[in-house]
This record gives structure tokens, sequence and C-alpha cells, in this order.
């Protein structure tokens, strides 16, 4: 569902724009009306429903519901990386967006998305992201030279400052290496 429908639903004028308002009604909704939030596009190509899903909340019973500000920051993640990211390559695969279970982390805070675009090597979209966006932080994680399609991206995006720090990782956790393979 687009904000407009959303809107229109909950008795919003069609063409408002996002807000700390909207925000809070949409934290609102995934607890009174949870299908109809989780329905919400975010931005054209991205709902609130695949920026939530995680497999860990799902399998330990948590209730990955974020707040008004996590939520701005999902929205502001979609609209200057994975919008982007789409527009240049194709269909974007969230494999982990939002996380509740850790809230000093970037996905904690909605600022973060794990992805993969099929048929890209995933050092291409890297690489794209380095030189192209406006990124806080850029991981190349469990990449592999033998197969490109290996891993997947990992990018941040804040309204803070961005740091542009580029790392990567074989394994998808430490240790790190700074930048990306040549």
């Amino acid at each position: 569902m687009n904000l407009s429908a959303y809107l229109q639903g909950r008795h919003l004028p069609a063409d408002a724009t996002w807000t700390p308002t909207i925000f809070a009604d949409v934290a609102r909704a995934l607890r009174d009306d949870r299908a109809l939030a989780l329905a919400l596009a975010l931005t054209p190509h991205f709902t609130l429903r695949e920026l939530l899903h995680s497999d860990t909340a799902k399998a330990r019973g948590i209730a990955n519901d974020p707040n008004a500000a996590q939520i701005a920051a999902l929205r502001h993640l979609c609209v200057h990386i994975l919008e982007p990211v789409r527009a240049k390559f194709g269909p974007v695969r969230v494999t982990s967006g939002f996380r509740i279970f850790t809230p000093a982390s970037q996905h904690g805070r909605g600022e973060a998305a794990d992805f993969e675009v099929t048929g890209v090597p995933n050092i291409t979209v890297a690489r794209w992201i380095r030189d192209t966006l406006p990124f806080d932080q850029l991981i190349l994680e469990a990449w592999s030279p033998s197969d490109p399609n290996a891993g997947w991206v990992h990018t941040s995006a804040t309204v803070r400052q961005m740091r542009k720090s580029v790392l990567r990782t074989p394994t998808g956790g430490a240790p790190y290496f700074a930048g990306l393979p040549k």
C-alpha cells in the first residue's frame, strides 16, 4: 500500500508528506492494524514488511516492531540507498533490515540493511555504492573472489554526518579489513 492510500484510510490528506506525526501513526498502526502497516510502501519499491522481516526475531518469538524514529530511519535508508541501487541494477532482495534485538547497532536503529541484487556480483554493487551514494558504512560481507555472488552487501545511511566507512570481511563477521577488493 502506498502512503496516499494509508493516509486516506487514516483520514489524513492524501497529499501529506512524511512527517514525525506520520511515522508515529505508522508505529501505532503496527500495534493496531499490523497487516495494513506492514503493507505500507516506504518508497515505491520497498514495503515496511520487507524491512522488518527477521528470521531470528521470528524464531525467538520477538515482535520486530520499530518506533517512529526507527521507521523514519528505514525510510531514509530506502530513499538514499535501496531505491538508487534498484534504479541502477534492478530488484533488490533485502535479507536483513531492522533488528529490534540489536538496539545499539545500525540495524537496531533502522539505519542499515543487508541485501543482494540477483544476477549482479555483490562487489559490483558495493563499488557502485562506494563511488556514487551518500552512505555511512558499506561492508562487503562473506564475499569470495571465487564466487562473486557469495555473501551480501551491508549499507547504512543516517541523517547525521556520513562516515563513508568501507570495509570487507570474508566471513560476515570479524575480522574486518579496510576497503573493497581490487
